[in-house]
């Protein structure tokens, strides 16, 4: 009986091997996320978008109470958009 070999590849998300493979000739077997791939909360460009969305948000006056501000769902948006964008979903 011929031994079955195999390979493992690791990559980071955001990065451009994780967001340039294609796996569609179906042998790739599973896709493995480790840890969630948060924005830099400390990034200038980020909390100035945060504070606009939010601005928008007030001047539009359709926050709810005991909802999410719109700054913190568009920095959980941009992690799972990353994460899905990853696992090919």
């Amino acid at each position: 009986a011929k031994p079955k070999r195999g390979a493992l590849l690791f990559a980071v998300v955001g990065a451009k091997l994780s967001e340039g493979l294609n796996f569609s000739d179906d042998l790739a077997r599973a896709v493995i996320i480790v840890g969630l791939p948060f924005a830099n909360l400390a990034s200038p460009e980020l909390r100035e978008r945060m504070s606009y969305v939010n601005r928008q948000q007030e001047k539009r006056g359709t926050k709810t109470a005991g909802a999410k501000d719109a700054g913190t769902e568009l920095y959980e948006n941009m992690c799972m958009n990353a994460v899905n964008q990853s696992i090919g979903g």
